[in-house]
């Protein structure tokens, strides 16, 4: 992305145009632009997303929408950012508990608009409303003498986790709009898979399977997130807590 595209888009993110407060309500604004657009992605899927179709729900132009969005990728920026903007700050309290909580919230954005994870992540311009989210999460963490590193790592561990748990989950749901065919069914069907799970080739996996093991899994959420808590907890709680090995460079 060129540095006058890269302006460009933080410009309209983090200086979005004023809305009349007063008078009648303008017939069509980059609010109600980003919204219509979140409505296709999450009933449709990202991939369904164009500017006519937008166009089309809100019963105007495409030409319309390109005087307050300048195109869809900018939308696309827009719509990630009032997504974030649907999550909320974590109480005071324990920091544990803070940071289930911040979880939980990114957890339930990702399950009402699973299409953000089909985006690319990397070099995306971050909105006010995503830092905002991010600010809070740091502010849970600030007061147990971390470094400014290690509190940003804190966060961010979390942060993938979550990200993790979240692209398989919407990986699972593009399938299933996709095809029509659940999660369980698709697995139900693969019948010439599990012919070939024999001891002698898959002893483990054998032994979990007739015991019942993959009929009850544990919640890849919840279980997941304790673990990661557990881990950091460690660290958090270590009286001679033990140096981080520093990124480096690919």
């Amino acid at each position: 992305m060129k540095q006058n595209d890269r302006d460009r888009a933080v410009r309209l993110l983090w200086e979005p145009p004023a809305e009349p407060t007063r008078g009648p309500k303008a017939a069509l604004s980059q609010s109600r632009v980003v919204e219509a657009a979140m409505k296709v992605a999450d009933a449709e899927g990202v991939d369904a997303l164009t500017m006519r179709r937008v166009a089309e729900t809100l019963g105007f132009t495409t030409m319309s929408l390109y005087r307050h969005v300048p195109g869809k990728s900018e939308l696309l920026d827009l719509m990630v950012d009032a997504a974030w903007g649907e999550t909320v700050c974590a109480p005071k309290g324990p920091w544990r508990e803070g940071m289930e909580f911040y979880a939980r919230e990114v957890w339930k954005m990702y399950r009402a608009h699973p299409w953000i994870l089909q985006l690319p992540q990397a070099r995306r311009t971050p909105g006010p409303r995503a830092m905002a989210s991010f600010d809070c999460a740091l502010a849970v963490v600030s007061e147990l003498g971390l470094k400014p590193e290690e509190m940003v790592a804190v966060v961010t561990a979390v942060g993938h986790f979550v990200d993790g748990v979240g692209r398989t989950m919407a990986d699972r749901v593009k399938a299933e709009r996709e095809t029509g065919v659940s999660e369980e069914a698709w697995w139900e069907g693969q019948d010439s898979l599990w012919a070939h799970f024999t001891p002698d080739r898959l002893p483990w996996m054998t032994h979990i399977w007739n015991a019942g093991g993959y009929e009850r899994p544990l919640d890849e959420f919840e279980f997941g997130l304790a673990r990661v808590l557990d881990g950091i907890a460690v660290f958090v709680e270590s009286e001679d807590r033990p140096e981080v090995r520093r990124e480096t460079c690919l």
